[in-house]
């Protein structure tokens, strides 16, 4: 059992928790949900002692407790040697390769540097390092970021079987809504707790801002009707009037000062708009015969397939199949091995690539939104602001970012553009479900072509997908 008291932390200044109680016990599926930057990781990071609480206490009695993060960093090492060094005994070789197997670890060579494995590779790779600890509990920050579609759909299966207390840290909304029996909202440094699945979460939630809602204008009322009793008693007259005001504020004081409520505000981004209109007959994007290989290594061979007008399609198919590569040719990021690639004519294509590794990480936010856009000072402020950045984000580094911050930076420059093709590649990573949910509703509404790589399928379902692109063993499917 595990066990929060009385938790609060702050980080410059600024709460993050704040008198938080909770217990993880009995085999629990528990989903941990909230906006970027509400404190989900810094709970992991506490937790697992890997960061102080400004308050309060965290007791793990009889729990054996491992934490798998959002990014991994691992040394210049092979995958056997790196296993092999987790060892508690070196005739426990037989641990390794039921774990292998428990896991689906597969494609990969104990020789192979761990640097050149897939990231859904490097994350069961660092599963199985923990799972050598056998823990009672394990805490795991973003898994789905790391998957395809067939890897979250064999993980969530993996999880609902598994033995032991989950607690993870998602976004996405079909990944618990198969693995979960609990939520943890967190919202205004509290924890709100939610029995079910992520679904159920929505519909509660409702029903709790209402409650809310209700509760604040039953407390305005009685503010205004308690107001009225200390200026009623002011005007007594008599050996009783000091009394009488004495009494009156006392009750204003006890029910309304120390029962403060206020409406509830939901924070999320503005909405987004893209200005275009394409004519449904208009080339947007042709392949002729497009090859691709990294010296003997095909990624694809002879692809041949057009785009035309304002459909909006969603590219899919297992990582490492040339998702990105196929991307990348289009962007005119690398040259095709062989064939033709043509984009259409007088067409402004906007591309969010999976990594934004093109920002200066020295910079802060508005030298390097400026840069990106070419904007003016007050347009970059009002632009940054709809993505939920105030005034005291703008200096901040872009390297102190969060995940979740850098990804939702990147969209703010994304959609200040307008363009006639939209070019995705998974752009739902590390973003919170709100910010999806205007996201969404943006591209549903959108009248341009799309191009949309993802493996988050309520976003997919979403946005009004009309055609399915599987690219797999080298080859295109039109399904």
């Amino acid at each position: 059992m595990i066990i929060g008291k009385q938790i609060s932390l702050t980080f410059d200044g600024k709460p993050i928790l704040t008198e938080v109680d909770f217990i993880i016990s009995n085999s629990r599926k528990i989903g941990v949900v909230g906006r970027n930057g509400c404190g989900k990781t810094s709970l992991f990071k506490l937790i697992n002692g890997l960061e102080p609480a400004t308050a309060g206490m965290v007791n793990i009695e009889g729990e054996v407790i491992a934490y798998l993060p959002q990014e991994f960093n691992f040394p210049d090492m092979l995958v056997g040697e790196y296993l092999e060094q987790h060892l508690e005994n070196s005739w426990d070789g037989y641990k390794i390769q039921m774990l292998i197997e428990q896991l689906d670890f597969k494609n990969y060579d104990e020789y192979q540097k761990i640097d050149t494995l897939s990231e859904g590779q490097k994350m069961k790779l660092k599963l199985i390092e923990l799972m050598l600890k056998d823990p009672t509990t394990l805490f795991i920050d973003e898994p789905t970021n790391h998957l395809d579609i067939e890897g979250i759909m064999w993980f969530e299966n993996y999880l609902k079987n598994l033995d032991k207390t989950v607690v993870m840290i998602s976004h996405d909304r079909s990944f618990l809504n198969h693995t979960v029996d609990e939520i943890w909202e967190i919202e205004n440094t509290k924890i709100i707790r939610f029995v079910g699945d992520y679904d159920n979460y929505k519909a509660e939630k409702l029903k709790l801002i209402d409650k809310w809602n209700e509760e604040y204008v039953r407390f305005l009322r009685k503010k205004a009707q308690l107001e009225e009793l200390v200026k009623n008693a002011k005007k007594i007259t008599g050996s009783k009037a000091g009394k009488k005001v004495r009494a009156a504020k006392t009750r204003y004081d006890r029910e309304i000062v120390q029962n403060e409520r206020v409406a509830y505000k939901e924070k999320k981004i503005g909405d987004i708009s893209f200005e275009t209109d394409v004519k449904q007959s208009k080339l947007m994007l042709r392949f002729d015969n497009v090859s691709k290989s990294y010296g003997k290594k095909e990624v694809f061979n002879d692809l041949s397939f057009e785009i035309r007008g304002a459909e909006k399609i969603w590219l899919f198919g297992p990582n490492g199949r040339g998702k990105t590569t196929l991307v990348k040719l289009i962007m005119g990021q690398e040259d095709p091995t062989d064939g033709e690639i043509v984009l259409g004519n007088n067409i402004k294509v906007g591309y969010f690539a999976q990594k934004q590794t093109h920002f200066n990480y020295e910079k802060n936010l508005l030298d390097q939104f400026i840069e990106e856009t070419k904007c003016e000072f007050g347009q970059a402020f009002g632009a940054l602001k709809k993505f939920l950045f105030v005034r005291d984000d703008l200096k901040k580094r872009i390297k102190n970012l969060s995940p979740g911050e850098r990804a939702r930076f990147a969209f703010a420059i994304f959609a200040y553009k307008n363009y006639d093709m939209l070019i995705l590649d998974e752009p739902t990573n590390h973003l919170d479900i709100e910010t999806k949910e205007v996201i969404e509703k943006s591209l549903s509404e959108y009248k341009g072509n799309l191009l949309l790589v993802s493996h988050d399928r309520y976003f997919v379902e979403n946005v009004g997908i009309e055609k399915l692109l599987r690219l797999e063993q080298g080859k295109l499917e039109y399904l």
